[in-house]
């Protein structure tokens, strides 16, 4: 990876830990300084303590593991700065408490519960820090660098310039004590038995097979008729407790995050409660503009926010997508990012029973009228019975992100509200081309 490219993951993990991450509008002093000119550089690693200057604000970060939990505690030049960055940390569900005074904040991590999950924290920073160039003036001139857009990036480049200020996630805590590595591409992952970490998109998660937590109380058979599959390239069947997050079309496999609860299963589906998912790294199979998603699932419990299946990113500015349940109704929301900068639409599916299995298909589709031109349109149903037909006039092509099942996948400021807990029988994705039509 360059040196560049390298910077720019390293800000997201910074970002997430050393300032919790909020929208850029929490921090009154944005740096105009390009991102190659941040840096990050461990002092050392017993205790892990941690120089950075990130988003024009210089600060020390010291890491403890203490009583099974860890405390940071980040030193800034000005109590200014400190009040700025407490916001943020304030915001940030991955901090159980969260003291500022003075020049100083102090804060107790909720989601690292492990030594070798510290020691695997260690290793990131260690990593990630690795031949980042300290600049010449610790104190970075400011001025406000688009103060409104907490995302900067130009699409017509194949890689992605993210501000500072762009995530919120919860990167660390995994009990694993492989080598960590992150990855280099947005390409497809492919599963692994080696049980290593990789880093894609704001999560870490563990490059293997997803087990049930339940696995050794079941003895499941796998009938899955892949026939039925044909009008799809993604398919996630859920059949396997020993490799739940399996697509059974290609290699475009599903993870659980290291610092994720473990999720079970019955014979034939996934099982969530309410506090766990899977991560989909981002794979092009998803950037198209026509598509269907099919889903079968089970809500037991209403939800708020409940994501079943969502490619949605963090901050503004960016395509996405969302299957999931307000209270107990399906919706489908939208965001095309060069028609509305930050609105979403929301397209009503249908309301559904707890406790009751449950269809929802969204069909994204271009038709070639008789004159040739190329316009799309949007069905969705629900249990077999179309709710909704219309013409569709976005374009949701451009995602950036992984995308989440059962989940928010990168972990934004209403992250807990975001869980679906039911069943899922089975996710299918299919790209649907105008060189189809």
């Amino acid at each position: 990876m360059t040196k560049s490219g390298k910077m720019a993951w390293s800000v997201a993990l910074l970002c997430a830990s050393l300032l919790g991450c909020g929208d850029s509008t929490s921090d009154t002093t944005i740096s105009s300084t390009p991102l190659n000119e941040d840096y990050c550089e461990v002092i050392s690693k017993e205790p892990l303590v941690v120089k950075a200057v990130e988003r024009g604000i210089f600060r020390t970060t010291t890491f403890k593991y203490e009583n099974e939990k860890v405390v940071e505690k980040a030193e800034f030049k000005s109590a200014e700065k400190m009040e700025s960055a407490c916001l943020v940390y304030r915001e940030n569900s991955n901090y159980s408490s969260v003291v500022c005074n003075d020049k100083s904040i102090v804060a107790v991590r909720k989601d690292i519960k492990t030594s070798d999950g510290y020691d695997d924290f260690v290793l990131a920073f260690s990593t990630m820090c690795d031949d980042l160039t300290e600049p010449e003036d610790d104190d970075i001139s400011s001025s406000s660098r688009e103060k409104d857009n907490p995302f900067i990036f130009d699409r017509s480049s194949s890689s992605q310039k993210v501000s500072s200020s762009s995530r919120q996630s919860d990167l660390f805590g995994s009990s694993s004590s492989s080598k960590t590595q992150y990855a280099e591409s947005s390409s497809s992952s492919t599963v692994s038995d080696d049980g290593k970490i990789s880093w894609y998109g704001g999560a870490w998660y563990k490059k293997e097979k997803v087990v049930a937590a339940n696995v050794d109380e079941l003895d499941c058979t796998d009938n899955t008729n892949l026939s039925k599959l044909n009008d799809f390239d993604v398919a996630y069947e859920f059949n396997k407790p020993g490799d739940l997050g399996r697509d059974y079309l290609g290699d475009v496999n599903a993870y659980i995050e290291g610092n994720m609860t473990p999720v079970s299963a019955e014979c034939g589906s996934l099982v969530l409660d309410g506090t766990n998912g899977l991560l989909v790294p981002l794979n092009d199979v998803f950037k198209t503009r026509g598509f269907v998603i099919e889903i079968r699932f089970m809500p037991t419990q209403e939800a708020d926010l409940g994501n079943i299946f969502v490619a949605e990113p963090p901050g503004s500015g960016l395509d996405a997508w969302q299957v999931r349940m307000d209270g107990t109704t399906v919706n489908f929301h939208v965001r095309d990012s060069d028609h509305d900068y930050s609105a979403w639409e929301v397209h009503e599916v249908g309301d559904v029973a707890l406790n009751e299995w449950h269809v929802v298909r969204i069909k994204v589709f271009p038709t070639k009228s008789a004159n040739g031109d190329v316009f799309y349109s949007l069905n969705a149903s629900l249990d077999g019975s179309l709710r909704l037909a219309s013409e569709f006039k976005r374009d949701l092509s451009g995602l950036m992100y992984g995308l989440g099942i059962g989940y928010d996948a990168v972990h934004q400021a209403a992250y807990a509200r975001k869980f679906f807990t039911g069943k899922i029988d089975y996710i299918r994705y299919g790209r649907i081309l105008e060189d189809d039509l």
